[in-house]
């Protein structure tokens, strides 16, 4: 049977496939709203577990020292536009750019030997040579460490911060209440709280 040449995408897909059937919440090729920044995020691959912790893949052919460059570069960026707290960026080899059919680049991919490094907020990590389960291992060594560093506890000191921004911009800012309460919705007795109690 004559191979087939597959795009980057079809990859993408296939890794978020195997990374599925290893227990990891894959969703690939996705487009994501920045709200904040007012643009579109297009990860490769967002993998999310049961905390709710998003974590983002940028997967890429090998073939050139340029390819490697590029795909870090991508991956700095999902990780300081905060798409993600950690992006791996993988090297796919190019011997995976064809195969006799859909499974079968599954079946190659599930054995192949992928170039993947560990970007994170705190690391650039180094690239490493390892499989589908080493990428499994990766981002579940990185979920453990979220959880118990100082990332959570920066973002809900942001979170903090940005209440009491908005605590105080309502503060002085009377009528943004009353044009946020019409916005929502809110009865005017559900909001007025200045009875006559003495």
């Amino acid at each position: 049977m004559p191979k087939v040449a597959f795009r980057e995408e079809v990859v993408n897909v296939a890794l978020a496939e195997l990374l599925e059937q290893r227990g990891m919440l894959s969703v690939p090729e996705t487009i994501r709203k920045s709200i904040a920044r007012k643009t579109r995020d297009l990860p490769d691959i967002i993998v999310a577990d049961l905390l709710g912790i998003r974590m983002v893949i940028e997967g890429r052919f090998n073939g050139s020292r340029a390819a490697g460059a590029s795909l870090l570069r991508d991956a700095r960026e999902r990780v300081e536009q905060g798409v993600s707290p950690v992006c791996l960026a993988v090297l796919y080899p190019p011997e995976l750019r064809s195969a006799e059919s859909l499974p079968r680049l599954r079946l190659n991919l599930g054995k192949a030997t992928l170039t993947i490094r560990v970007i994170s907020e705190n690391s650039d990590g180094e690239w490493a040579d390892g499989t589908v389960d080493d990428i499994v291992e990766a981002l579940r060594r990185s979920y453990e460490l979220l959880v118990s560093e100082d990332v959570v506890v920066a973002a809900v000191g942001e979170i903090a911060s940005g209440i009491e921004t908005a605590a105080d911009l309502f503060a002085r800012t009377p009528s943004l209440s009353e044009r946020f309460r019409q916005a929502l919705g809110i009865p005017q007795e559900a909001n007025d709280s200045s009875g006559d109690e003495g």
